[in-house]
C-alpha cells in the first residue's frame, strides 16, 4: 500500500510537471508570435513621418541649478514646445518635427535626466522640471507659446502654471496637457475617497523607487517589446514600439527612480483653477497608464478647458496619431490669441 502511495505521488508529480512545462512553452511560444506580430506591423503614414529630420538646430540651455537643457527647434512661426514623458527623449516627437515646422517654431526637449539633458542640484523633480520650463521659455524669448505636456511633461506643465503664473500669462498663448494625469495615485482605484489608503500606497510607491530592487536594462527581446507594446493602443507601428524600448535602455536607473519619486507626490488637483490660458485635455481612448477618467478630472480643474479623446489610441499620441495631433494643435492655436489680448 505504502508503494502504491509512493508510486501514485510520483506520477501525480511527474504528470504536474509536465502540465508546467507544456504552459511555459506555450506561453512562451505566444509571446514570441506576440512580438513578431507587434515588430511586423508598418503604418505607411506614420512610418514615413516617425523619423526626426536631420536639419534641426540643438541648443544647449543652462539653468540656475546648473543643469544642461538639450533642445532642438525647426520651423518658424508661432513657438511649440514639445515636452516628453518619463524615460522619453526629444525625438519621439519626430512626426511633429516634419509636420508641423511649416507653420510653427517646432522646438522639443530633453528633459532633465533624459537623452542629453543632464540633473542640476535641484534633482529630477516636478518643480525642478516647471522651473526649467521656465528657463527655456525665457533664454529662447517664446513669446505666444503654445506649451505641449505629454505625461510626467504635462504634470511639469502643471506645476509650471502654478510656479511661474505670470510668465505663463504673459508668453503662453495655449496649453496642451496630453496623456497625463492630475494626481495619477490618488485616482488610482478611487484612493482619492480614502485618505489613509492613499497614504499606504503613497509610502509603498516611494520605498519601491528609493530602494529599486530590479534594474532592468530593456534589451532588444520579446519581453522588452512586449512591454513597450502596453503603453500603444489598438495597432501601433513596430517601428514606433522598438523607438520606445530604446528610450527606456537609454534610461539611467538612477534618475528613472528620481523621476518616479517626484510622480508619486503629484497632485494638483486643487491648484489650476487660476489658469486662464486657453488650454486642452488630450488622452486616446486606450491609454492604459493615464486613462480617460484621469483626463476628465485633470480638465474639470482647469477652467474653460477643452477635452478631446481620440477613439483606439494610448498613451503615445504624438507616435500613434500625428495627423490627429497636428489637427489639434491647430485648434488650439486657432482660440489662444496673441498675449495683449490676454491682458485683462
Amino acid at each position: 500500500m505504502a508503494r502504491r502511495s509512493s508510486s501514485t505521488l510520483r506520477t501525480i508529480a511527474l504528470g504536474t510537471g509536465i502540465a508546467a512545462l507544456t504552459a511555459a512553452v506555450t506561453a512562451s511560444v505566444a509571446a514570441e508570435v506576440a512580438a513578431r506580430r507587434v515588430r511586423s506591423t508598418q503604418d505607411p503614414d506614420g512610418d514615413r513621418l516617425r523619423s526626426a529630420p536631420g536639419d534641426v538646430v540643438h541648443h544647449s540651455i543652462a539653468t540656475p541649478d546648473g543643469a544642461s537643457l538639450h533642445v532642438v527647434e525647426r520651423g518658424q512661426g508661432r513657438p511649440l514646445l514639445l515636452m516628453h514623458g518619463v524615460t522619453l527623449q526629444w525625438w519621439v516627437w519626430g512626426a511633429q518635427l516634419n509636420t508641423l515646422a511649416d507653420r510653427y517654431r517646432v522646438l522639443a526637449w530633453d528633459m532633465r535626466g533624459h537623452g542629453g539633458s543632464t540633473v542640476g542640484s535641484e534633482g529630477i523633480t516636478l518643480e525642478a522640471i516647471a522651473d526649467d520650463i521656465a528657463t527655456v521659455i525665457e533664454q529662447l524669448d517664446l513669446r505666444d507659446a503654445i506649451l505641449v505636456g505629454h505625461s510626467m511633461g504635462g504634470m511639469a506643465l502643471a506645476r509650471f502654471c502654478t510656479r511661474h503664473e505670470d510668465l505663463m500669462v504673459e508668453r503662453c498663448a495655449g496649453l496642451m496637457f496630453l496623456d497625463t494625469s492630475a494626481a495619477p495615485l490618488a485616482l488610482l482605484a478611487r484612493l482619492d475617497r480614502n485618505p489613509r489608503a492613499r497614504e499606504a500606497v503613497r509610502r509603498m510607491a516611494r520605498a519601491g523607487t528609493s530602494r529599486p530592487r530590479v534594474r532592468y536594462s530593456w534589451p532588444d527581446n520579446t519581453p522588452s517589446i512586449l512591454m513597450a507594446r502596453t503603453a500603444f493602443g489598438r495597432r501601433p507601428s513596430g517601428g514606433a514600439v522598438a523607438d520606445v524600448r530604446e528610450m527606456l535602455a537609454e534610461m539611467d536607473h538612477d534618475n528613472l527612480a528620481a523621476a518616479g519619486r517626484a510622480i508619486v507626490d503629484h497632485d494638483v488637483r486643487d491648484d489650476l483653477s487660476h489658469v486662464r490660458v486657453p488650454a486642452m485635455v488630450t488622452v486616446g481612448s486606450a491609454d492604459l497608464l493615464t486613462p480617460v477618467a484621469h483626463a476628465r478630472v485633470l480638465a474639470a480643474a482647469i477652467p474653460g478647458a477643452l477635452l478631446r479623446v481620440l477613439p483606439g489610441v494610448g498613451h503615445q499620441t504624438m507616435q500613434e496619431a500625428p495627423e490627429r495631433f497636428a489637427e489639434l494643435v491647430d485648434e488650439l492655436s486657432a482660440v489662444a490669441p496673441p498675449g495683449p489680448a490676454r491682458v485683462s
